[in-house]
Formats: structure tokens, C-alpha cells, sequence
């Protein structure tokens, strides 16, 4: 068969259809379509930008089309419009009140009819115009494998508010215990999602990784607070990426075999995120004890474990060693905190001179790279393999915290 017979990847057709907002909402109270809870954790929006949507579809106007998937066993889970959804049912709840806020630009002169209110204070006419709004739903096809669904997943979210790749994989793998204490190590100060999240993973056996280390939470919360990067599940990626790149040869290793991977659901052709899905997939595998697979990463109460560490070291980074680092290089602290676990190198051997030069390994890794290393540090562009893939790149990191530690020795300094 030649490549040209094996187009299209995907031979099942996606249809799409008209679904009123009443449909919809029924079947979410009746259990047949699942917002899953990982998402955007709902309340990404505004009180302005939730306002305008509903308004949007008061007047008739046409919104993007949403994504759904459904499953072999009749349930429809969303795939792309959740925050949407969460605000159309926060409307019909009448937990939501339309701004009444001057600087709010409806469109018409008409918004006197809800501006400031919630559905119940409707006039009965919108509130059937809203109950009967036909919205444009999407249906992949039922026949895609989990990796072609995940890309897919992937480029629906590159525009607008984007999910992450981590807000995707934990869609899949959130029923793992191991993988749930990944998403809790992202909550970051309060609010009703992080609530409602600490609550599901509670009912799984799953306790807040955070109340081990109540004092580290609170720098880490005042790190990422504001930023732009702790939306979604971004904070917890960081922790993901401390376990990868700490076992970064154990997971090379498995890739390397299409053979090691049969067991997952899941396929790996090179790329980093499909790394990242197969360490989260081999952890709920781990964890469903399904048999026919070793224990090959940290898992339930040996992760714990890893937390704890990556903590340790977090205090040290945030408070005496690189205060004043930006969330932006989260991805290059985590490999750094790797590596110090992976070398098991203490707080106190780690000079002055030492933590200076791994200040500067964060902020600009390439120009640390030329500096200690006799390869560079390199780019990887979203390679798993290869001599610039991202396994390199771990290695690397490990053989410059080496480098450092012997070059400035802890006690030696002036």
C-alpha cells in the first residue's frame, strides 16, 4: 500500500448539527453530556466577557461552534466550548447576573431589556429566545484513536483562550490518583475552582500534595498570582516536567521500543507531548493495576515522595537562591530542581557562585549552554529524539549542574 492509499487519517465523517440551548442543558443535568472538570477549571472568564456572550445570543448572534465527542457508551463529553457551556448554564441557574456596569458596550439600545439581570428577570419573550438559540455542535468521528484525538484537540485550541497540551492529557489520565497529585501540585492561591477540584480528588482517595508544605504554597502562590501563564494547567506542567526530566532516560527508554508502549492507548512518533501523554498514560496504567506492565515512574504514594522533594528545592529557588525568576522559565526551573534531586546534591552544596551560575542558566540556557557544556544546550522545538530533542536537553541540564558543583565548590568562596 503506498502512502497516498493510507489518506485521509481519518475515514469517518464529522457532522455537525443545530442543538437548542433547553436540549443541551437537559442533557447535562441528565448525565448524558460531561463538561469534564479539568478544562479551563470553568471561571476563566470575567463578569464582562460572560455578560457579552449572553447578550451575544439574546440578539440572535452567531457564536463559534462548539466540539463534542461521543463515546461508545452514549455519553457526549465536550471537547472544545466549555467555558461557553458553564456560562450558559451559570445564566440559566441564575447564578449569573448580566454587568450593569457603564463601561459595558452592549449593542443596542434595547440592553435596558438585561443589562443587570438574571434570566428569572428576563421578559418571558427573551428568555424563550434564549432557551430556543440553536447552537452549532460539532461531532468527531467515533472511530479516532486517543493520539489523533489529542492533536485534534490540540489544534481546535490554538486560537482565543487556548487549552494547553496539559489541560488536554489531563482530560484522560484524570481518573489516575498519580496523575490527579500532578494537577493538584498547580492550584495556586484560592478559589472555587481550586475548591472544587481538591474536593473531586478527595473522593478519589487523593489528598492536596500542598498541605504537606504549607509555607512553600504560599511562595509559589504569590509566584505565579497574576501571571498570565497560570491559567489552566500550566503551574502543574511544571511539576510534570520536574518527574520527566528526573527519569527523562527510564522514559526514552520506553519510547524507544514501540513494543514497551503496546499497552497504552496511544501511540509515539517522535514529538514531546506525546511523551508527556505516554508518562501520564503508563501512570494510569500503573495505577489501574491492569497487570502485564512493570511500575516504571513513581506513582500514588512514591510520587508524594517526588513532591516533596521538587518542594524542598522550590523553597530554595524561590527564597535564597533565584529570587526574582520569572514564571516564564517554570520549564527550565523544573529541570534544574531534576537535576540537583537527580545528582542528590544538598542545599548546602550548592555555593553562591554555584546558584549564580545557575541564575543564569534559567534566564539564558543558550548562553549557559556554550559556557559549560562542550555540545551547547539545545533547542529542541518540540522533539522528543534526536541529538536536539528534548531528552538531550535534560541530559544536558543534568551534565551542567555537574559541571557548576565541581567548578564552585560550596566553602570556597571569598
Amino acid at each position: 500500500m503506498n502512502d497516498l492509499e493510507k489518506l485521509p487519517l481519518v475515514t469517518d465523517q464529522t457532522r455537525a448539527q443545530s442543538e437548542n440551548i433547553e436540549t443541551i442543558l437537559n442533557r447535562l443535568s441528565n448525565g448524558r453530556l460531561i463538561i469534564p472538570d479539568y478544562q479551563r477549571d470553568a471561571e476563566q472568564w470575567d463578569e464582562r466577557k460572560e455578560s457579552l456572550f449572553i447578550e451575544s445570543l439574546l440578539n440572535n448572534l452567531t457564536v463559534p461552534a462548539f466540539f463534542f465527542s461521543q463515546g461508545s457508551d452514549g455519553k457526549i463529553e465536550v471537547v472544545d466550548g466549555q467555558q461557553r457551556l458553564f456560562t450558559i448554564k451559570k445564566f440559566a441557574d441564575n447564578k449569573l447576573t448580566l454587568s450593569n456596569d457603564e463601561s459595558m458596550t452592549y449593542l443596542t439600545p434595547h440592553s435596558v431589556m438585561y443589562r443587570g439581570k438574571k434570566f428569572s428577570d428576563l421578559p418571558s419573550k427573551l428568555q424563550a429566545v434564549f432557551n430556543d438559540y440553536p447552537l452549532t455542535i460539532i461531532y468527531l468521528p467515533q472511530s479516532l484513536d486517543l493520539g489523533t484525538k489529542l492533536e485534534i484537540f490540540r489544534r481546535i485550541n490554538e486560537g482565543g483562550t487556548p487549552l494547553t497540551a496539559q489541560d488536554i492529557r489531563l482530560a484522560y489520565y484524570s481518573e489516575s490518583a498519580s496523575v490527579a497529585i500532578i494537577r493538584l501540585a498547580g492550584l495556586h492561591g484560592t478559589s472555587d475552582a481550586a475548591t472544587r477540584m481538591i474536593t473531586a480528588a478527595r473522593s478519589r482517595g487523593v489528598e492536596n500534595p500542598w498541605e504537606r508544605h504549607p509555607g512553600v504554597y504560599d511562595l509559589w502562590s504569590e509566584w505565579w498570582e497574576g501571571k498570565i501563564k497560570s491559567r489552566g494547567q500550566v503551574p502543574s506542567e511544571m511539576f510534570l516536567w520536574y518527574l520527566v526530566a528526573k527519569n527523562c532516560d527510564i522514559l526514552n527508554s520506553l519510547l524507544s521500543n514501540a513494543v514497551q508502549i503496546k499497552h497504552l492507548p496511544i501511540s509515539f512518533r517522535g514529538s514531546t507531548e506525546e511523551a508527556l501523554d505516554i508518562y501520564c498514560a503508563q501512570l494510569r496504567w500503573t495505577d489501574d493495576d491492569k497487570g502485564g506492565a512493570p511500575i516504571i515512574f513513581p506513582a500514588k504514594d512514591d510520587l508524594l515522595v517526588e513532591f516533596d522533594k521538587f518542594a524542598y528545592w522550590l523553597q530554595l529557588v524561590l527564597r535564597s537562591g533565584l529570587s526574582g525568576v520569572s514564571v516564564d522559565k517554570y520549564k527550565q526551573v523544573s529541570f534544574l530542581i531534576a537535576g540537583l534531586v537527580d545528582a542528590d546534591i544538598g542545599a548546602e552544596d550548592v555555593s553562591h557562585d554555584a546558584w549564580d551560575a545557575f541564575g543564569e542558566f534559567i534566564r539564558k540556557p543558550r548562553e549557559a549552554g556554550k559556557k559549560w557544556l562542550e555540545n551547547g544546550y539545545p533547542e529542541q522545538k518540540g522533539r522528543w529524539t534526536g541529538n536536539s530533542g528534548q531528552h538531550t536537553q535534560c541530559v544536558r541540564v543534568k551534565e551542567l549542574i555537574a559541571k557548576v558543583i565541581k567548578n564552585h565548590p560550596s566553602g570556597c568562596e571569598e
